[in-house]
């Protein structure tokens, strides 16, 4: 967090004086066999509390629920939203292995979050699960991603190679999902169970409740530092939760007739916000506010938007030639990530619609202010997962090789299956990013200011019809991040780029 550099001397006098109250503590006495805490006790002024807030407002039509967050103390990264999906009312799929898509599971069904001070937007992002699931696999592994993320989002993907005991795929040696890691598990009817089902409302009790991070839906500048919410006590602090009224881009039918568009939804009544908040001590926390007559406090993040694109990729073994202008108006830019997304889902693939497709061989490159970043484009399949894995701050994806494209290479020259339990993910985590940042720390001066508008030469020659559909129109997802300050006064509050 950064402080203006006209802070008065008398502040540092009164935090002196506050912290001057606490006892000193004789280390060699306290340490002392027989001595407790209770005979000595130690004077703390930081307070930790969780508070669960029910919805401010909530609309069937809307799909939509609206909270105001409790301005207490500083805001922590173990916020989040409760949610509940269920098999909706209206459905007639009787299906006992409807389920959370196994890549980000509940988190795929958030459709736009946003965060108002004073009904200016301080992030607001489309999508957010697209984005967050380039970093969960970066910086998990399978094994956490079962242990971890199933209970907290309820998904787990993880992959294996057969060997000779396994008889599910047509061959032996071959890759398909691992059902021990992962939250599905195939049989040779070529059909799935699940893990975690869902449920209509007639048995909702038995449907999980899971908890999404605040720092997973735009607000990343959680993972790095507290919001000062209790310096916000006049303002309105309004978080705004959209959720995607299209079942199949987040969950999906393993056995039978695949889903449609309304037969899950997430249970509104259900929702809640549960946020943890670091309390300091009430004279100290009236100071800071007080403070705030004098000088602003000043509070830089990063913020990531979504920018949506669209593009026609050409017949199996045709080039295409996409060029994508995205006007940053002289923001400063962090990083970019491109993701290739289909037009819809069928409701009956365990990884749903929360994909990035690989589209066959491709090259890109960036002008950046007139400026090409790379000599030439980067066309070799392992230049682009580093490229990816510097976005990720030097991480790679924890997904095969299969998982991540589908090239000439591997679509000619690699053993593969043909059950669902290989189709079903191949190529479908092929994340393009780019890393902007120039090294420097901080927020402001660490990006590469776009005086014009970023140019993305990216060229695409699908090398597949099918398993994933490399052919036809797909949907750009262009996340972008860029530096962003939030100034906090006693009489308004501003952002700027």
């Amino acid at each position: 967090m950064s402080m203006t550099p006209d802070d008065s001397s008398s502040r540092r006098k009164d935090v002196q004086r506050l912290a001057g109250r606490r006892e000193e503590t004789d280390l060699q006495k306290y340490f002392s066999l027989g001595l407790s805490n209770e005979d000595d006790p130690i004077v703390d002024d930081v307070v930790i509390n969780t508070i669960r807030t029910p919805p401010n407002t909530k609309s069937q039509s809307f799909n939509r629920v609206i909270f105001e967050i409790p301005k207490v103390g500083l805001l922590t990264k173990d916020s989040g939203i409760m949610v509940q999906p269920r098999v909706s009312a209206t459905s007639s799929n009787s299906s006992s292995n409807i389920a959370l898509n196994i890549v980000n599971g509940v988190l795929g069904c958030v459709k736009r979050c946003s965060l108002n001070i004073d009904g200016k937007e301080l992030t607001n992002i489309e999508n957010p699960s697209i984005l967050e699931t380039n970093r969960l696999y970066s910086r998990n592994t399978p094994a956490r991603m079962f242990d971890y993320q199933n209970v907290v989002l309820g998904s787990a993907f993880s992959v294996v190679n057969l060997s000779e005991e396994f008889k599910t795929a047509d061959h032996q040696g071959v890759e398909i999902l691992d059902s021990e890691q992962s939250t599905v598990r195939h049989t040779k009817g070529d059909t799935f169970v699940t893990k975690n089902n869902l449920s209509g409302p007639a048995s909702a009790s038995a449907n999980n409740k899971y908890m999404i991070p605040l720092h997973m839906l735009g607000m990343s500048f959680l993972r790095h530092q507290a919001l000062p919410v209790h310096l916000m006590r006049d303002r309105d602090l309004v978080l705004e939760v959209e959720f995607d009224s299209d079942c199949r881009n987040w969950a999906f039918n393993g056995t039978g007739t695949a889903l449609t568009a309304s037969d899950c939804d997430i249970n509104l009544d259900a929702c809640e916000l549960i946020t943890t908040h670091i309390q300091q001590n009430e004279e100290l926390e009236q100071m800071l506010f007080d403070e705030l007559k004098e000088s602003s406090r000043v509070y830089d993040l990063m913020e990531t938007y979504l920018i949506k694109q669209s593009m026609v990729n050409n017949g199996v073994g045709t080039a295409t030639n996409t060029l994508v202008r995205l006007n940053l108006q002289n923001r400063e830019l962090q990083k970019i990530l491109q993701c290739q997304v289909p037009t819809s889902a069928d409701g009956a693939n365990p990884v749903a619609n929360q994909v990035s497709e690989s589209l066959g061989d491709i090259s890109l490159n960036h002008r950046s202010n007139g400026v090409f970043i790379f000599d030439r484009r980067v066309s070799n399949n392992a230049q682009q997962f580093y490229l990816n894995s510097g976005y990720n701050e030097e991480r790679g994806l924890k997904v095969s090789n299969n998982a991540w494209s589908q090239t000439a290479l591997q679509t000619s020259g690699q053993l593969v299956s043909s059950n669902k339990d290989f189709t079903s993910y191949c190529g479908r985590f092929n994340y393009l990013g780019v890393n902007y940042r120039n090294g420097n720390d901080g927020v402001f001066g660490a990006g590469v200011v776009q005086t014009t508008p970023l140019e993305i030469h990216y060229d695409s020659t699908a090398r597949k019809a099918s398993n994933p559909n490399q052919v036809g129109e797909k949907d750009l997802f262009y996340y972008v991040s860029v530096s962003k300050r939030l100034v906090i006064s006693q009489n308004a509050v501003q952002m700027t780029f």
